[in-house]
């Protein structure tokens, strides 16, 4: 039978440390926290089905580099020696509030706080994989008008970025779709909410100084209030091209306005779903290397992931994909439910489509500003239809029944 369980930790980083996003000045100073709104957490939930097995974290991180994702299953292994460490995901709301973790503004690998935080969303991990107990599982799917597409073509046919919602303007391609998959115990009482929507999470802007989750934080509030005792999980989508339609404030209206609207969402599509009969757990993995776009000496190493309940299919990608290879993903899984998660198992920067090369523009010309091993731009044209080839390849044998990796011997 299925079973399940969740864990919550604090990674809040203390006042005075810096925010990620939006330097300032020639130097590109960070931000630096004043305090925090709410607090940044991370929430995991483990699934265990006989020998098979998997772990999601939903970090209120704007990204996650791929060495302290391998921090993080290194400790995992220490505290939890039966559960494969490659089978835990880390994914990330990409809230541009949360602490400096891409290295791109003045903190490094060898922050103090990093190496905190890290052993902190281990120690979530260990907490949910002994919370595990028997539930059900449920999933639905509905439009929800709160996104749109941030790059629109002027009059050369080049890209520009129209940060908020422009009727007749930001028109391009965009995903609405509300994702939940609903856990709960044999009495009825709901577990967790893992819910997936594809906006960047920044209703708030430049000027903001306090650590906040940004509108999925708000959203989870919404959740957990409805379905007292609950876990709210929240995963991005590809969100690479896609923002909130009310976004960079400097207060917190735009938070308020996308956040609550999305939870009530969540809340009533949560007591809509459809049971999922048997939902038979099953995992693949696979990394894919590239040259690094900026530095070709360098190579960059790009994990993709399917978690797979049922008829449910999760595809896990690292950075800030562009919403067509979603569209994409979930038309070549169907009839099954393709669920697209961005910013998880690391960030190589943007993935556009090869289509947008030509347009160019923010996220597709080459950034050369950042430091090459950690540059935005770091993936070459053509990788992102070659992830989505393998995400794709493997997401369709869990969806015919079969896991793409053996049962882990050590389980009991």
């Amino acid at each position: 039978m299925l079973q399940a369980g969740t864990a919550t930790v604090d990674i809040t980083p203390p006042t005075g440390a810096r925010i990620v996003c939006f330097p300032s000045g020639p130097n590109r100073k960070a931000r630096r926290a004043v305090g925090a709104h709410d607090p940044l957490l991370a929430k995991a939930l483990a699934l265990r089905d006989g020998d098979q097995c998997a772990v999601v974290v939903a970090c209120d991180l704007c990204g996650i580099r791929r060495l302290d994702m391998q921090r993080i299953r290194e400790r995992v292994r220490e505290r939890v020696p039966k559960l494969p460490p490659e089978r835990v995901m880390i994914a990330c709301s990409h809230s541009h509030s949360s602490v400096e973790s891409l290295y791109l503004f003045g903190n490094t690998p060898d922050d103090p706080f990093i190496h905190e935080m890290t052993g902190r969303i281990a120690e979530a991990v260990a907490g949910a994989w002994a919370d595990l107990e028997p539930v059900d599982a449920a999933f639905g799917r509905a439009p929800v008008e709160l996104n749109h597409n941030r790059r629109v073509l002027n009059k050369e046919g080049k890209a520009v970025n129209t940060w908020a919602y422009a009727k007749g303007v930001t028109t391009g391609t965009v995903d609405p779709e509300l994702a939940v998959l609903t856990l709960a115990t044999p009495g009825n009482r709901v577990k967790s909410v893992l819910f997936r929507y594809t906006a960047h999470s920044l209703t708030l802007g430049s000027g903001n100084r306090l650590f906040t989750a940004d509108y999925p934080g708000r959203a989870r509030v919404e959740i957990e209030a409805a379905f007292p005792g609950s876990t709210a999980l929240f995963l991005n989508g590809a969100a690479g091209n896609v923002h909130p339609r009310v976004c960079l404030h400097d207060d917190f209206t735009a938070m308020e306005t996308i956040g609550g609207a999305l939870g009530r969402a969540a809340v009533s599509l949560a007591g809509a779903t459809t049971p999922l009969p048997e939902p038979a757990l099953r995992f693949a993995a696979d990394t894919l290397t590239f040259a690094n776009r900026v530095d070709a000496t360098l190579q960059v190493d790009v994990e993709v992931a399917c978690l797979a309940l049922g008829p449910v299919v999760l595809g896990f990608v690292p950075g800030e994909v562009f919403v067509e290879f979603q569209l994409d993903f979930r038309r070549a899984l169907d009839p099954a439910h393709g669920v697209f998660v961005g910013y998880a198992n690391g960030w190589p920067g943007y993935i556009p489509t090869l289509s947008a090369y030509p347009e160019g523009g923010y996220g597709v010309d080459l950034c050369t500003i950042d430091p090459p091993e950690y540059s935005r731009t770091a993936l070459p044209p053509g990788a992102g239809e070659a992830i989505l080839e393998r995400l794709v390849a493997m997401a369709g044998q869990l969806a015919q029944g079969q896991s793409g990796t053996p049962a882990h011997p050590g389980l009991p």
